[in-house]
């Protein structure tokens, strides 16, 4: 998503470039809280959202629905700063080289971005 241009994506859907800006990161935020697996709910309940720096550690939150996870993404993410979604369970890594839950969350949100182009 590096190369695309949130100012002109914002121009063509009729959206402020910081209603865009972070719409576009919750999408991916959400999307790769939403497709990750559950069994007990730590795996999902372990992302953590943060600002400037990747979180270092874990929690023990066990969120099945997702839903505590994409409140604090909603309430964390911002229009330009960096924003991180990490997820540092040892087994986190082995579920997305199975699932794909954040690379294919990436690439449909850059479809989408770059599909409203003309």
């Amino acid at each position: 998503m590096a190369n695309l241009s949130i100012d002109r994506w914002a121009k063509e859907v009729g959206a402020s470039l910081d209603e865009s800006a972070r719409a576009i990161k919750l999408e991916v935020f959400t999307g790769v809280i939403d497709d990750t697996r559950v069994d007990t709910g730590r795996l999902k309940g372990n992302w953590q959202t943060t600002n400037n720096n990747p979180a270092s550690g874990t929690t023990e939150r066990e969120d099945k629905e997702g839903n505590a996870v994409k409140d604090e993404a909603a309430e964390t993410v911002t229009a330009f700063g960096v924003d991180y979604l990490t997820n540092n369970l040892d087994y986190a890594m082995t579920w997305e080289e199975r699932d794909g839950m954040v690379a294919r969350n990436l690439a449909r949100v850059e479809t989408i971005v770059r599909g409203t182009k003309k």
